[in-house]
């Protein structure tokens, strides 16, 4: 470690900024001077987790966080030199791990998968990151006033155009600032497939990330809207991961692929079959099939999610895998041939999820599949007949995927690594936070009714 702190002092780091995620997903933040590091590690720095978005009561609110030095990055948004990393949540005691950590929890579903399982011993994700750019952003809410209004420069497309997917410049009028934001990106250490422009026509963006291995995956996921919003702002324009900011315009989704190793085999792949799928990938999509609803309430876990995701432009409203098929929850990429790229694609995740639990969320539900054997058989060509029981349909609201949850939670809780009392608070902030939303009249209701 005093090898670490040298190198970062030669480099000219004068403060070190410690990240950590409260169970939303949202980012929090402490800095402090490089000289602190080593003290850092070896006892934490406290905090209050009554403060950070649910882990604790007031009576009993003490945490630690220590900073994990495996992935660290130069933050480009400082004044100061600074490196940004990542960090653990602990008991006061500093030294036991606290259980509601989301870092944690992801951890210890890898541990299960590769040591307890066998399943696999290498675990890559690859997530699409989906955002919109606007110029303004303008929004409030009172008892006797609501509203919100955004701008883009993209709003007057040219005639005839129903989407903007791939468009290029002068139309494309960002196509340079997702260069800069691939640049930090890259610079942070996540390596980036490309960026592009997406189906919506007013400066819907896509960036897409190379397969990252699980033990970075959601400490990537983090650092690149991180590394997004704030390239945008520097940029004069503001970034929003929102799922459905627009209507009428296409949502915006965090599809995550995924794929699993076991020494030099590709766990998912067979030269058997046709669509070249193994017995446990057919399994493993199983799972995420029987306990999709459930998973909604962690990878969909805003009332505005379920806005994209009914009837949305190629988002899934119908839980069934496919190859190609756009419309499907479970895809395998038609351009993906052979065992070493082979992988399928989630499309019902968005970003505001907490990266961290979403990600062991989907793998215990495929992990689940595997062990009880719930193939659901071949990929299907067409969307499944509506009767077809087999596929269930997505949750039309975040409450019914909160009740979801409540009904089918046994999956992540056992073996405790999801805890009960978790899932528990999940369910009643989000039910709070439902009750909030719902209390206010929106504009469309003003609308459709005062005159009435």
């Amino acid at each position: 470690m005093e090898k670490l702190i040298n190198e970062l002092k030669e480099g000219g780091v004068e403060f070190v900024d410690l990240k950590l995620s409260d169970l939303s997903g949202r980012l929090h933040h402490i800095t402090f001077p490089l000289a602190r590091l080593q003290t850092a590690l070896a006892q934490g720095v406290g905090f209050d987790g009554s403060s950070l978005g649910g882990f604790r009561d007031v009576a009993e609110s003490d945490l630690v966080v220590k900073p994990d030095t495996s992935h660290l990055f130069i933050d480009p948004f400082y004044e100061r030199p600074t490196a940004s990393l990542y960090g653990d949540i602990y008991e006061p005691d500093g030294q036991t791990p606290c259980s509601a950590c989301p870092r944690n929890i992801l951890r210890k579903v890898v541990e299960l998968i590769k040591e307890e399982e066998g399943v696999a011993d290498r675990i890559f994700v690859l997530p699409e990151f989906e955002f919109y750019l606007f110029d303004e952003a303008e929004f409030y809410l009172e008892t006797s006033a609501s509203g919100y209004l955004v701008s883009s420069c993209e709003a007057e497309p040219p005639s005839g155009l129903q989407n903007a997917y791939h468009i290029t410049p002068p139309t494309d009028a960002f196509a340079n600032l997702r260069s800069e934001m691939v640049r930090v990106i890259q610079e942070a250490g996540i390596e980036v497939k490309y960026h592009h422009h997406e189906v919506g026509r007013y400066a819907q963006a896509e960036i897409e990330t190379a397969l990252l291995d699980i033990s970075q995956a959601g400490d990537a996921v983090q650092t690149v809207k991180y590394l997004v919003k704030n390239a945008a702002r520097a940029g004069g324009v503001y970034a929003t991961f929102m799922p459905k900011p627009l209507a009428n315009e296409a949502g915006s989704g965090m599809h995550i692929h995924i794929q699993l190793w076991k020494g030099e085999h590709n766990v998912f792949s067979s030269e058997s079959d046709e669509n070249e799928l193994s017995e446990i990938a057919l399994m493993f999509l199983g799972g995420i099939i029987k306990h999709s609803r459930a998973l909604c309430a962690f990878s969909n876990p805003s009332t505005n999610s379920y806005r994209r995701l009914r009837g949305g432009i190629e988002a899934p409203s119908r839980v069934f895998h496919s190859r190609a098929n756009r419309k499907a929850a479970l895809r395998v990429p038609g351009y993906v041939r052979g065992a070493k790229d082979l992988r399928f694609e989630y499309r019902v995740p968005d970003a505001t999820s907490n990266p961290y639990l979403v990600l062991a969320a989907i793998l215990l539900a495929g992990l689940d599949g595997v062990r009880k054997g719930l193939n659901p058989g071949p990929l299907i060509k067409n969307q499944p007949e509506a009767d077809d029981d087999r596929f269930p349909r997505l949750p039309a609201s975040l409450t019914e995927a909160l009740g979801a949850l409540n009904a089918d939670a046994s999956f992540l809780a056992e073996q405790g690594l999801f805890p009960k009392e978790l899932i528990h608070k999940w369910i009643k902030t989000k039910e709070k936070e439902i009750e909030e939303i719902e209390s206010y009249p929106t504009p469309a209701e003003f609308v459709k009714y005062f005159a009435l």
